[in-house]
């Protein structure tokens, strides 16, 4: 048995491996060793369809130890449904263990398939089975497996209830910061596929986050960019000024502005537009942000999945080619042109698509596809390889 110090250890890694995932193997693998263990087991498993999941991800706490990893397969796709431990188990509440040998006869496990062909080819005979959280037909479980001629004494398995309420806790801590990082992930893929470069600063004008549009114009470096520090820079030292003027106005007064930043490689300049945080907690950054600047290009191309027009608006394939071709700035004769179309085509598609619309000249076309559209970031190859 663990003496008081072992036992701290153990406890110690049970807590570090909610926060640090690829921990979850080290501390089974202590465990193991802490209880004479053939193999244990860390996973999920769905009473009404019998499934169990033992397989994890980089971010899992889903592990398997002293295992091969073609027998847990074989536990996936076949064998946890002749699992004569399983369904006896079912009932079993959040926090409770028992031991294998009150589940099911062993005269009679040595009959079963799931004795002959699962446990006794790994030497497993014994388990201490503890559901560390439930809910409804879900649980997540611990199985820790020994031979036959080690059955787990009453002090081993005090001692694993011991272990159990730690087990929980970690287990929920890092299901908690499971879900956060999924919600990270999802906050910052949207935010990558703004049509506008995203900056996110804090109280210092020091960068806190970047969307991918917004890198790829500090790449350019022409009109705007990052330099080592993560503080804004332009092409010049007059609108390098003014534009962290603007943005110290916004973090220390709460004050919106814009302004133009000018390139040398286009006529047509980036818009700034910077706005203000304060009071607008964002907890998917990692430091405090205080000030959102948005940078437009106007030669980014608008471009559309033309399955997108056709979904919202109904229209044919042909007039949602048309659509997204307007939408990018081409003219109409350029469009039948550069398609081998007639213009009288060309006038008959586009009445259709303002027909379908519900609007009456292009120019509100135009309008009403940039309000709905318009925010959808352009293909990342358009946006890298643009000069």
């Amino acid at each position: 048995m663990m003496n008081e110090t072992e036992y701290d250890n153990l406890i110690g890694k049970i807590y570090d491996a909610s926060l640090m995932p690829e921990l979850w193997p080290v501390f089974l693998e202590q465990l193991s060793d802490a209880f004479k263990s053939r193999g244990t087991a860390l996973y999920l498993v769905d009473f009404d369809s019998r499934k169990s999941t033992c397989r994890n991800d980089e971010i899992s706490f889903i592990h398997t130890v002293r295992t091969a990893p073609e027998t847990v397969v074989s536990y996936e796709l076949y064998y946890s449904k002749v699992n004569v431990w399983f369904e006896k188990s079912r009932d079993m509440p959040e926090g409770a263990l028992v031991t294998s040998d009150r589940l099911f006869p062993e005269q009679e496990l040595v009959k079963t398939e799931w004795y002959n062909d699962w446990l006794k080819p790994q030497g497993y005979f014994q388990a201490m089975i503890g559901h560390l959280l439930k809910q409804d037909t879900l649980a997540v479980r611990m199985s820790i497996f020994r031979p036959r001629q080690q059955p787990f004494s009453a002090d081993e398995s005090a001692m694993f209830a011991r272990l159990v309420p730690h087990l929980r806790r970690s287990c929920t801590i890092h299901k908690k910061i499971s879900e956060v990082k999924r919600e990270q992930a999802a906050n910052v893929d949207i935010l990558n596929r703004l049509r506008v470069g995203l900056v996110v600063l804090d109280k210092f004008g020091q960068t806190v986050f970047v969307n991918q549009l917004a890198e790829t114009l500090t790449r350019r470096a022409d009109g705007f960019y990052l330099d080592t520090a993560g503080r804004c820079r332009t092409n010049n030292v007059s609108e390098t000024r003014a534009l962290r003027r603007l943005i110290a106005n916004a973090a220390d007064w709460g004050q919106s502005g814009a302004m133009s930043l000018h390139r040398n490689r286009s006529n047509r300049p980036l818009s700034a537009i910077v706005i203000s945080l304060q009071n607008r907690p964002l907890p998917f950054f990692d430091s405090e942000p205080s000030v959102a600047l948005f940078l437009g290009d106007p030669d980014m191309p608008l471009d559309l999945d033309d399955n997108l027009l056709t979904q919202c608006y109904g229209l044919s394939p042909a007039e949602a080619k048309l659509a997204a071709a307007l939408l990018r700035g081409q003219a109409p004769g350029d469009y039948a042109q550069t398609h081998g179309v007639s213009n009288n085509t060309v006038k008959t598609q586009l009445k259709q698509v303002l027909a379908k619309t519900g609007t009456h000249r292009q120019s509100e076309l135009i309008q009403l596809l940039t309000t709905a559209f318009g925010m959808r970031a352009a293909p990342a190859s358009a946006a890298l390889t643009k000069d």
